[in-house]
């Protein structure tokens, strides 16, 4: 590269990372309220930041939200690392997780997103393409939402997530990260032993980064050994294969039944729900045929049209690059397409038990891949009038999308927060001698409360606040990500709210010493629902303010 075009390079790295640490930078840090959340940040930023600060033996990680119990049917590699660079650093592992993780993440995806795209198109110009496709890439739910709503906010209205929030997802970035460096290394015709180490490791670590990232990895490297099935690719292939497997399961005991067969459930509830797409005659129409005591035929034209409304909203303009090249009948584009189309089907026809919605990350990857054929196809026709035009029009649509999510993300004051109170109870909980928490189970209707935000997060959403930043193991919190990883959820729940009811003051006392409870957390308006005797259940008073009180149970 010349410098000119080493400086353009550096420009749409910076410009492309701004676009991918906005949804994240912001959260994490103190206000004069507390602390702030933005997007979704509230909820899955904290459950991993809960994980980080627990994580002191990798192998065996007990689980921060589930006092007695280890970590189980979850990908940790990303909370791991994180977890070794702030200790390695001895800077907190919040700023790791909000701040510097993602710039260095993005700044990482991108440079190997022009690197790749450079390589497959052999110019400049086709990398610099894949490096903005990959930052920019959106629905179009946003222009669904303009005509509709007057505003560019639909990124997610056919549910799948785009390019500018791959750092909401932290491990899925870190996962594509891997997946470009594989695809990178399998450019070559003939792979050396230390590519083939390489790509040994990357595939061997893919499932515990994430799970739905393994199907990409092993899928492309399986692809590449029908063209090259030289023994040494075979051997590499099978051995990361049954390392992934042990290491996989090692983490994931029990996640056989995690899928659950239910066809079109992401169909249905796009249009059936109004925070999604939502066309109430379409659901309305498919839910009197689905009543009817015999089938009708037009339930599957039905089906038919949401499931080309699904893929078209989803993929937006990648369906033109894809096009293309199913026209070309090359084997390394139908190779591609044929994972591409098993990424698809399988959120079509299953959900993940406890968070039915998980299994749409699938769908992240076949995006994330098709974004490639888009980048190949700007590329092919950018020397034309057409060319021009398609990618101005493209690339017009893309920035637009992402200035309509943005508002989501860099508004003054967050959807959610940790009160400044809780936050100096937290800190002195988080210097207290090592124990179990009891907090409040999450209850929904505590939000209605709350007129104005920023809503504190104990009425906002199920979370793991208390583990996260009290940096102490609790009895039961984050229901859903419990609920993800197959724990007795309603057992403890039960339990927990059983004792706040305080009915029977020696079963209460009971609780406490079986479960080995150390201190009870009671947050904001739930100090005025709970009371609490102190004297027969031997609590201890060791901490108050507006906003937090906290027990210490005697022995």
């Amino acid at each position: 590269m010349v410098f000119r075009q080493k400086i353009i390079l550096a420009l749409f790295i910076i410009l492309g990372t701004i676009t991918q640490i906005a949804p994240v930078f912001k959260s994490g840090l103190t206000y004069p309220f507390g602390i702030g959340f933005w997007g979704p940040s509230g909820h899955d930023s904290v459950w991993h930041l809960s994980l980080i600060n627990h994580i002191d033996n990798p192998y065996i990680i007990n689980m921060p939200i589930f006092s007695g119990e280890i970590l189980k049917n979850y990908h940790p590699f990303f909370d791991i690392f994180i977890a070794y660079l702030s200790k390695l650093s001895h800077i907190s592992s919040s700023i790791w997780l909000f701040q510097l993780w993602p710039i260095f993440s993005s700044i990482t995806l991108l440079y190997l997103s022009f690197y790749y795209g450079r390589l497959i198109t052999k110019h400049y110009y086709g990398g610099i393409l894949l490096l903005s496709i990959n930052s920019l890439a959106n629905s179009f739910g946003c222009l669904v939402s303009l005509f509709k709503y007057g505003n560019l906010s639909g990124e997610s209205m056919f549910w799948s997530m785009q390019s500018p929030s791959n750092q909401i997802n932290q491990p899925y970035t870190l996962s594509i990260i891997f997946i470009l460096i594989l695809l990178i290394l399998l450019h070559a015709n003939i792979l050396s032993i230390k590519k083939l180490f390489f790509i040994f490791v990357v595939l061997s670590l893919l499932p515990i980064i994430k799970a739905y990232s393994a199907v990409v990895g092993f899928g492309v490297f399986g692809l590449y050994l029908l063209r090259r099935p030289q023994l040494r690719n075979i051997l590499t292939f099978s051995a990361s294969l049954a390392v992934a497997i042990l290491i996989f399961l090692h983490f994931n005991p029990t996640s056989s039944g995690l899928l659950i067969f239910q066809p079109f459930w992401f169909l249905n509830s796009m249009i059936d729900s109004p925070d999604k797409l939502y066309i109430p005659k379409l659901s309305s129409f498919k839910n009197t045929l689905e009543s009817l005591s015999y089938f009708d035929f037009r339930l599957i034209i039905v089906y038919l049209t949401t499931f080309i409304i699904f893929i078209v909203g989803n993929f937006s303009y990648r369906l033109i690059g894809i096009i293309y090249f199913i026209k070309k009948r090359t084997f390394n584009d139908y190779g591609l397409l044929s994972i591409i189309c098993l990424l698809i089907i399988i959120p079509t026809l299953f959900i993940q038990k406890g968070t039915s919605w998980n299994t749409i990350q699938f769908l992240y990857y076949a995006l994330f891949l098709s974004n490639i054929y888009l980048a190949k196809y700007l590329y092919s026709i950018i020397n034309t009038k057409k060319g021009i035009l398609l990618t101005l029009i493209i690339f017009t649509s893309y920035v637009s999308g992402f200035f309509g999510m943005l508002s989501n993300y860099t508004g003054k004051i967050p959807p959610a927060a940790i009160p400044a109170g809780e936050k100096l109870a937290l800190a002195y909980l988080s210097n207290q001698s090592p124990g179990v928490v009891l907090t409040v189970p999450y209850d929904k209707y505590l939000k209605d409360n709350f007129k104005a935000t920023p809503i504190p997060l104990y009425a906002y959403e199920t979370t793991a606040y208390v583990s996260a930043y009290g940096q102490q193991v609790t009895y039961f919190e984050d229901e859903m990500n419990l609920s993800n990883s197959e724990y007795n959820v309603f057992d403890r729940r039960n339990r927990a709210l059983t004792f706040f009811r305080q009915l029977n003051i020696y079963q209460d006392r009971g609780f406490l010493v079986n479960n080995q409870i150390d201190y009870i957390y009671i947050a904001g308006i739930q100090k005025n629902n709970i009371k609490l005797d102190t004297q027969n259940l031997y609590l201890t008073q060791i901490y108050e303010n507006n906003d937090a009180l906290i027990y210490r149970v005697q022995r």
